[in-house]
């Protein structure tokens, strides 16, 4: 079994990776990672729906989150604690208006309840409070920040053919 260490400030980038980890790249790459959470490792997994599990790692600074049809990482999350950037200028805990002002292309998708940035599928921020009002979001704190394969987004990837 081959040892990865994950890099807490590794950029973010959208649809590709977070924290060394790539999208697409299989679990059982990762085992190290995840074997042992919660017990002799810091950290936790869960079932959250029939096809996700989803795996906190240490502190919980890194969720990854697994298509358990095939196996394959579909989304990253950076959350307290990770120090890593998206687009080399956001990050986790900076104000969500001042993340719109550095980027420009943010939006608040109430539909979604996240925020997205036009032009590049495959990232998504979040802040706290779930089901916001969309006037209160850019005085919140950024939460997490996601990178998630835009594959998943198609027919075919909601079936796990991705």
């Amino acid at each position: 079994m081959k040892l990865f260490k994950i890099a807490l400030d590794a950029a973010i980038i959208p649809n590709q990776s977070l924290g060394g980890l790539h999208l697409g790249s299989k679990i059982s790459q990762f085992q190290d990672l995840v074997v042992g959470l919660g017990i002799w490792q810091a950290g936790s997994f869960e079932l959250v729906s029939p096809f996700e599990a989803r795996y906190r790692l240490g502190k919980g600074e890194l969720e990854i989150s697994v298509d358990v049809r095939n196996g394959k990482i579909f989304k990253l999350t950076a959350c307290q604690g990770y120090q890593g950037k998206l687009f080399g200028k956001i990050a986790v805990g900076m104000g969500v208006a001042e993340a719109m002002k550095v980027e420009p292309r943010l939006h608040y998708d109430e539909a979604e309840e996240l925020i997205l940035c036009a032009g590049f599928p495959g990232v998504a921020i979040d802040v706290q409070e779930i089901d916001p009002q969309p006037a209160l979001v850019p005085k919140m704190p950024i939460a997490s920040i996601s990178v998630y394969a835009k594959e998943t987004q198609t027919k075919q990837g909601v079936e796990g053919n991705w």
